[in-house]
């Protein structure tokens, strides 16, 4: 018997991981939706900014790499390119919902402002 491997198991396993940066971009997607998702429990009411700038940067982060996934699988017969447009979207998503948490409490911080000086 030959010691030598089998010459296509090398392709297919290059083959089946050839887009890591769209499972990158998902990682860090998926990471921004848990960050969110703790405000749900109740852990993320003890400090919320913490959990606002996380998910801001994982979202800071997805967007930019899906979108190098997206240009790669382009040149990859289109390997991981679906992968990449959900994590760019839920990115923006994660973003948008971060942005108005922030402008909810700004809004709620000068509301109350405005109801304590009226005396």
């Amino acid at each position: 018997m030959s010691s030598r491997a089998h010459p296509q198991a090398p392709a297919r396993a290059s083959a089946a991981g050839r887009n890591r940066t769209a499972k990158v971009s998902a990682f860090f997607a998926l990471g921004g939706i848990a960050f969110l998702g703790n405000f749900a429990t109740g852990i993320a009411w003890i400090n919320p900014g913490i959990f606002i700038g996380c998910a801001v940067l994982c979202a800071l982060v997805a967007i930019p790499t899906g979108h190098l996934a997206r240009f790669r699988g382009r040149r990859l017969d289109g390997d991981g390119r679906g992968l990449a447009l959900v994590a760019v979207l839920t990115g923006w998503l994660v973003l948008l919902v971060c942005v108005l948490a922030v402008l909810a409490f700004v809004g709620l911080i000068a509301g109350l402002a405005v109801l304590t000086d009226g005396g």
